[in-house]
């Protein structure tokens, strides 16, 4: 059966995700049913035929009347307004007649008490978002824990973060073989949107800083995104983000105290088995060009969620070890979200 689905919020993930269901199948991998955002329809055809970081998409784009049309296949367009919570906005109302399985929500502002609303006002059966909301029923990485989903009892499914997605996977298989007594996890991640382009005024005062002439740390939920998923990793993992001025593809430089002692070959074979087996498609191990190492932008439109850059792995002791991973922030993730409404849609 068909997975009915809405979109709410065509930001760079919403709208990445529009753009890779069409992308990946002429038809729609998915039943895009209908999607919701502040901005004007034609507004919103435009930034999907012409994306600054992607380029144009491999189909077709158009609108008439309230309707996308995408490689041909139509998309009904409705305009909410986020300044109210759903509970209170009738503007969401309209979506019953689409009789959604699920309502997938990138804005990032909603709320656990919005989530549940829509689904108790039967605007879709389930509701997945793009954070780490407080209250979800399950937060879920592909590849490491899709199988727990239950329908029965998660009705509100957090798909992690961009960065969850990349560290989880390394966390899993190191403290499944090893154990992870502590990590140190350091992001280095592309100018995001809600950073300044001159010098102004942001609630995180750093970030208010001119994103094209600074690298700004900031906090990052990459630790509470792993711990979601791993609990046995709560309280042991660190953080911090660098925004730098890039546009795609971020860095994750991880370092680890491993329970046990090992060797660089054990790792080495350990993490080619994984990429070559169960984390296939998720999970690559990178050696370079004809014996030179790429550059970030050499991974922008990959779909691997971490890409482990092999000839930088450390291993100090048999227990101290390092490891260098990037992996596109934007067009990975959408690829993990797709194959999170698969599980949705194979248990509905």
């Amino acid at each position: 059966m068909s997975l009915g689905v809405g979109i709410v919020g065509l930001g760079r993930i919403g709208g990445g995700v529009l753009r890779n269901n069409f992308a990946q199948a002429p038809g729609g991998k998915y039943d895009i049913r209908v999607v919701c955002d502040v901005m004007p329809i034609d507004h919103v055809a435009y930034l999907i035929a012409h994306d600054s970081t992607y380029g144009r998409p491999p189909f077709t784009v158009d609108y008439e009347g309230s309707d996308l049309i995408l490689g041909g296949n139509r998309v009904h367009y409705q305009r909410v307004d986020r300044r109210r919570s759903p509970p209170e906005d009738d503007s969401f109302a309209p979506l019953r007649e689409f009789e959604l399985d699920v309502l997938f929500d990138a804005t990032g502002t909603a709320s656990i008490n919005d989530f549940r609303a829509l689904v108790r006002q039967k605007i879709a059966k389930k509701m997945l978002c793009t954070w780490n909301v407080n209250g979800c029923d399950i937060s879920v990485v592909y590849g490491v824990n899709h199988t727990n989903y239950d329908p029965s009892l998660h009705d509100v499914i957090s798909a992690s973060t961009c960065t969850g997605n990349a560290m989880v996977p390394l966390c899993y298989i190191l403290d499944k073989h090893f154990g992870v007594e502590y990590a140190r996890i350091i992001t280095i991640h592309p100018a995001l949107s809600d950073q300044k382009v001159l010098d102004g005024y942001h609630p995180s005062s750093q970030l208010g800083r001119a994103c094209a002439v600074s690298i700004v740390p900031t906090p990052t939920n990459v630790g509470k995104s792993t711990a979601l998923v791993l609990p046995e990793l709560e309280g042991k993992l660190d953080s911090l983000s660098y925004r730098v001025p890039t546009a795609i593809v971020s860095v994750i430089d991880f370092t680890a105290n491993l329970s046990r002692e090992t060797s660089s070959e054990e790792i080495f074979e350990l993490f080619n088995s994984y990429a070559s087996g169960s984390l296939a498609g998720i999970l690559h191990c990178e050696y370079g060009a004809w014996g030179h190492q790429k550059a970030s932008i050499d991974y922008q439109g990959t779909p691997y969620s971490a890409i482990v850059l092999m000839e930088h792995l450390t291993l100090s002791g048999g227990r101290q070890l390092g490891v260098a991973l990037m992996h596109d922030n934007e067009h990975a993730y959408c690829c993990r979200v797709l194959d999170v409404l698969g599980v949705l849609e194979k248990r509905q």
